[in-house]
């Protein structure tokens, strides 16, 4: 039990980590302001130099706002994040920051964990916490996915696998036939299935071959995400589950998967 309590928290963390980290690989471009608002000059104790060097050692092309963009930025601000650093709430004895990544509408991304420091002197002591705070943004594997080719190729996986090309007549009933199976065969806990290695983590099919679901990988050993799902694959005990939670967690499932 207390294993099982230890898997769904790391569920929970996990999802949204993955989301995260699925957000910011759509990005390609991060923009920094010359000024953050809980200081009075611009680049003040060089942090947001810092803040600079950080996203680019993480491997974005990152700009300062008052930079020329590229053509490509220029044509299309939604292609980058909007990095930010804010003053983080309390501390008496300490400087807390948080690093926060907006998109084009305003919208926030994601939000590091607080980076704080104990430093006295104000600029070894921002400069420890931003570094702290980035860390939230450092544990993961950033590639540049454009949007558009993403979902296009995610589209062919299924196609292929699941159907036969020549029995539809268009993508869109393609996809239709594919999304179908994915709902029937989740719930199925007596078929045998096998996990095919993917770029991405595992596909998994039963024995027709037809395609059941896509398994993301996760920084944790034998803990999936499940494509299109609030769920996770998860192994315990030599078993393999699935562990669904719309709201409700609900119980989970034995699978017999062979990897």
């Amino acid at each position: 039990m207390k294993n099982r309590i230890t898997i769904l928290a790391l569920f929970l963390c996990i999802g949204f980590s993955a989301l995260a980290q699925k957000n910011i690989n759509n990005y390609k471009y991060v923009i920094i302001p010359l000024k953050y608002d809980f200081l009075e000059e611009n680049n003040q104790y060089r942090l947001n130099t810092l803040t600079r060097y950080l996203f680019k050692q993480k491997g974005f092309e990152v700009y300062f706002d008052e930079e020329k963009f590229p053509e490509e930025l220029n044509k299309d601000r939604c292609k980058a994040l909007f990095a930010d650093v804010e003053k983080g709430k309390g501390g008496l004895f300490s400087t807390k920051v948080d690093i926060v990544l907006k998109d084009c509408f305003g919208k926030e991304v994601f939000r590091t964990e607080t980076g704080s420091s104990r430093e006295k002197d104000f600029k070894k002591a921002y400069s420890e916490a931003i570094k702290e705070a980035f860390s939230s943004i450092e544990f993961m594997d950033y590639e540049y996915q454009p949007l558009e080719e993403k979902v296009e190729k995610d589209d062919e996986e299924v196609i292929e696998s699941a159907v036969d090309i020549n029995e539809v007549e268009t993508k869109t009933e393609e996809v239709e036939v594919s999304t179908e199976i994915v709902e029937v065969k989740t719930e199925t806990n007596n078929t045998t299935l096998y996990a095919q290695e993917k770029p991405y983590g595992y596909q998994v099919v039963d024995a027709t071959p037809k395609v059941v679901m896509h398994l993301f990988s996760t920084s944790v050993q034998n803990i999936f995400l499940v494509k299109d799902k609030n769920a996770i694959v998860y192994k315990e005990d030599g078993f393999w589950y699935y562990s669904e939670n719309n709201g409700e967690l609900k119980e989970p499932k034995t699978l017999d998967i062979k990897f």
